[in-house]
């Protein structure tokens, strides 16, 4: 094929054509018999990529490496291009706009001059321009971010299959209008995804990986929490735990310091986060991955964290009411031993049913039950008791050992106030509720 002809099918002008040669872009064999150049299809196919790629401002050294490169990484180059035509869209965007402003505002005054060019020397800054990419890497979803909205977001869709499952059909109206929500946001989350992955693949797998920490880490932490909990409670029953007790509960600060105790390891993951986005250069972030740079981090604060964790723990063992065959231990951060009491010591019992729809202690909400017991001048609250793994009947049967306990306390004749109001809030199986109810009118 001659160069004419090539002219024809690529629209290339010869000049281009050798040029191109010349940049060793394409290799054009001589005809034997009159030395003219003879290009073959596969080099005329050459040429229509160069083209495309000289039209999409590739230089002509990046065409030469792009010609030789797999698809793969010819994608990955036109992704990096388009971020840098969606640089430059914004840039012209900037100029267009300081264009319209100045054709009414331009005055040849040194002031105004001076003024603009410091806002050009501002928006050429290196500091402006990493501002702006920390920014979209903010705003580009990754994907530990969207596994954990996910797990946010199908609660409410497994919590209302739970109930259809255990037949609650009370709170089903809201328990739909929830699970809708979490769904549309579920389906929002992964399009936003999948669509920001599609448009700016590079940007997202970057993200993927300088966040791929914090998944596991977010896991390891609530896990070691929750152990800490665990272990607490564990604790607590074989330290202070007296022999053939029936069912313990703690008591409110020790359910708030709990809390705490789930939480801190998700404040050390902020202060990591935190110092792993004022980290800049390379060799900074791969220190990050030492799991001990939290706690060199803290610096002066670690006394503090240590003296935290045993206070809490204090708190935690020492904020527990035991129940035996015939006597209440009261432990208390005052008491940690314990003050022992018998169950004719009891002023009076108070039960029934939560009627707020927004408490913090969980009892107090509408349709939670409750069992209330005043004793020396303060009131003891049942909710949700820990039995005795060793009773067998109290593992077969939830809260039966609360309606044992009120069948003593009522043989004693102490006073007992009841109210079954509400009881219809109550998203327990019916026989927990039935259970409820014989406690409440047990007189």
């Amino acid at each position: 094929m001659t160069i004419k002809e090539v002219e024809k099918q690529t629209g290339l002008t010869a000049k281009s054509i050798r040029y191109y040669e010349s940049k060793n872009l394409i290799t054009v064999e001589r005809n034997a018999e009159n030395s003219y150049r003879s290009y073959s299809e596969k080099e005329v196919n050459r040429l229509k990529q160069i083209k495309l790629f000289r039209y999409l401002d590739f230089s002509i050294e990046e065409i030469g490496r792009l010609l030789d490169e797999k698809e793969g990484k010819v994608k990955e180059a036109l992704r990096e291009k388009a971020e840098i035509f969606s640089r430059e869209k914004d840039l012209c965007a900037d100029k267009q706009e300081m264009c319209l402003t100045l054709s009414k505002e331009y005055k040849e005054t040194p002031e105004f001059i001076e003024e603009y060019n410091e806002i050009i020397e501002f928006l050429e800054s290196d500091e402006l321009a990493e501002t702006i990419e920390n920014l979209k890497d903010y705003a580009t979803p990754n994907l530990s971010q969207t596994i954990v909205t996910t797990l946010v977001c199908a609660a409410p869709v497994w919590w209302l299959f739970y109930n259809i499952n255990r037949g609650i059909y009370g709170v089903l109206p809201e328990n739909a209008v929830v699970a809708i929500i979490g769904t549309i946001m579920l389906t929002l989350n992964w399009t936003h995804y999948i669509i920001q992955y599609r448009h700016h693949k590079n940007r997202v797998k970057k993200n993927n990986r300088a966040w791929a920490w914090i998944t596991p880490f977010m896991v390891v932490a609530c896990i070691g929490g929750i152990a800490a909990v665990v272990g607490i409670i564990g604790l607590g029953e074989k330290i202070i735990a007296p022999e053939n007790y029936l069912f313990y509960e703690y008591g409110p600060v020790a359910s708030i310091v709990m809390i705490w105790l789930v939480m801190v390891p998700m404040i050390l993951l902020c202060i990591l986060l935190v110092a792993k986005l004022r980290k800049k250069t390379p060799e900074e972030m791969e220190n990050m991955n030492d799991i001990l740079y939290i706690w060199n981090h803290l610096g002066k604060w670690r006394p503090a964290v240590v003296v935290f964790w045993f206070v809490a723990m204090y708190l935690c063992l020492t904020s527990v009411t035991f129940v035996t065959e015939d006597k209440i231990i009261c432990h208390s951060p005052l008491h940690p031993s314990g003050v022992v009491y018998d169950y004719w010591q009891i002023e009076e019992i108070n039960t029934g049913f939560g009627n707020k729809s927004v408490a913090l202690a969980e009892y107090k909400k509408k349709g939670s039950f409750f069992y209330q017991i005043r004793l020396d001048g303060k009131t003891i609250t049942f909710h949700c008791p820990s039995v005795n793994e060793d009773i067998k009947r109290y593992q077969e049967e939830s809260y039966l050992e609360l309606e044992e306990f009120d069948q003593k306390l009522v043989s004693l004749a102490i006073p007992k106030k009841a109210d079954e109001t509400g009881y219809e809030n109550c998203d327990f199986d019916k026989q927990f509720v039935e259970r409820f109810l014989r406690i409440i009118r047990l007189k």
